[in-house]
């Protein structure tokens, strides 16, 4: 199973041709105002993503080992059973 984005250059944009002739008319525009960010913007310049991990590790010792209990619990109201 191979990627659209792994295909030589010319086979991606022949697939991006025929999807976007696949658009319904009234979201043609949509379409197009993404092609245009996508084009206007260098991807060097893209800003990159920046994850937040302040206090993902602030817990106490054994969660990993309750977190099964815990999910439980808050979805379930406090049954155990699982699907």
């Amino acid at each position: 199973m191979s990627s659209e984005g792994s295909q030589e250059p010319a086979k991606s944009r022949e697939a991006a041709r025929r999807m976007l002739e696949a658009v319904p008319d009234e979201r043609v525009s949509a379409a197009l105002s993404m092609l245009r960010q996508l084009a206007d913007e260098p991807e060097a310049e893209r800003p990159r993503r920046r994850f937040r991990t302040v206090g993902v590790f602030d817990a106490e010792p054994d969660l990993g080992k309750r977190s099964k209990t815990i999910v439980c619990e808050e979805l379930a109201g406090g049954s155990s059973k699982t699907a």
